[in-house]
């Protein structure tokens, strides 16, 4: 098992990417720490999952933008598990899209605060015990948007952007305490979102045009965090890997 012995919170992680994640972590042998921010997703379902498969989980409900909610939730998953090891900063906020002229500020900001403020507002709460124990590993689940820019998608990708710079000064920082800092780009993803949103002949379309002539699933996406969580990735750190088959070629 590669990730025996360690604690991951993962955020947003009560349906589609996030839920994947947390059980192939929890295949691989880490105490999960689940996340449910709104009222977004079936965390029971998540749970039984996990505790199905013989994994050990919990659900903490803390709103990300909200630094005394993190703050509680990172002190309820150390109770429950111990110091966290690894942090998914997962979860993004679901808003309309709009044009450019019909998108607000207000909008924007709550793309910033759900992506860029939830991971300042996590990472600080968890370094301390990374550092402390010398080990850690910090992942964001990103976008291969950032790399082909989309209408509709402004404030979304402007915030997903940022992450870049977000993880690469971060990286240089925590490194000399043998605590990594990477990115996770997925293109389209086969959530259950999607599947409702596109019939199967779009599915197929659109698998035409990734080189490996399909959509990804949350076990590509989930994969590629594990790699990272664990010493397989231990001298990677500062990077972003598209898992989009293709579709972005870094």
């Amino acid at each position: 098992m590669l990730l025996a012995g360690k604690v991951a919170l993962i955020t947003g992680s009560v349906r589609g990417t996030g839920a994947g994640i947390a059980r192939v972590f929890a295949r691989e042998g880490a105490r999960v720490v689940l996340n449910q921010v709104h009222d977004e997703g079936d965390p029971q379902q998540v749970l039984e999952a996990i505790q199905a498969a013989g994994g050990a989980a919990i659900c903490v409900k803390a709103d990300l933008s909200d630094a005394a909610q993190v703050q509680t939730m990172v002190q309820q998953a150390t109770a429950a598990f111990g110091p966290v090891d690894i942090l998914v900063n997962n979860y993004a906020a679901s808003l309309p899209r709009t044009g450019f002229l019909d998108s607000t500020w207000d909008a924007w900001q709550t793309q910033i605060d759900y992506t860029v403020k939830a991971a300042f507002l996590c990472c600080q709460a968890v370094l301390p015990g990374m550092q402390a124990q010398r080990w850690g590993r910090l992942i964001s689940i990103n976008t291969v948007g950032i790399h082909q820019p989309a209408l509709t998608y402004h404030g979304y990708t402007a915030a997903k952007t940022a992450m870049l710079g977000f993880t690469r000064n971060l990286a240089v920082e925590v490194g000399p305490d043998n605590i990594t800092v990477n990115i996770v780009s997925p293109g389209l993803t086969l959530t259950d979102e999607v599947r409702a949103r596109l019939a199967p002949e779009e599915q197929e379309r659109r698998a035409q045009h990734i080189p490996l002539r399909r959509i990804g699933t949350v076990e590509d996406t989930a994969h590629v965090a594990l790699f990272l969580a664990s010493e397989l990735g231990s001298f990677v750190t500062g990077l972003y890997i598209p898992v989009c088959g293709g579709q972005v070629m870094e």
